[in-house]
């Protein structure tokens, strides 16, 4: 075997050897932007995996830095917490995009 094949098989034998590959995903966030009388909002959550399902919602104002007011938020969040569960297709034992 010449020098320079010797060297390659040796750099070859350094090298995984990738048979399979996999990932777990525990949690993702989910983003909507959307109006509500006149005004512009967003609103995220956590979806865990085999899990709570639909939590730690939040919902802000879009154009503005300020909190959003606890009557308002109150007013938005079942309308909020349905659209994500209604259209990203989710429940507590299950994600279908």
């Amino acid at each position: 075997m010449e020098r320079h094949d010797y060297d390659l098989k040796q750099q070859e034998d350094k090298l995984i050897n990738v048979t399979n590959e996999s990932a777990i995903v525990n949690s993702f966030e989910l983003r909507i932007d959307f109006e509500y009388k006149n005004q512009r909002y967003g609103a995220y959550c956590t979806y865990e995996v085999e899990g709570r399902g639909i939590c730690d919602i939040g919902i802000y104002h879009a154009t503005s830095a300020r909190g959003i007011e606890q009557p308002i938020y109150d007013e938005l969040y079942e309308q909020v917490r349905e659209y994500f569960r209604e259209e990203f297709h989710i429940d507590e034992k299950s994600l279908d995009w």
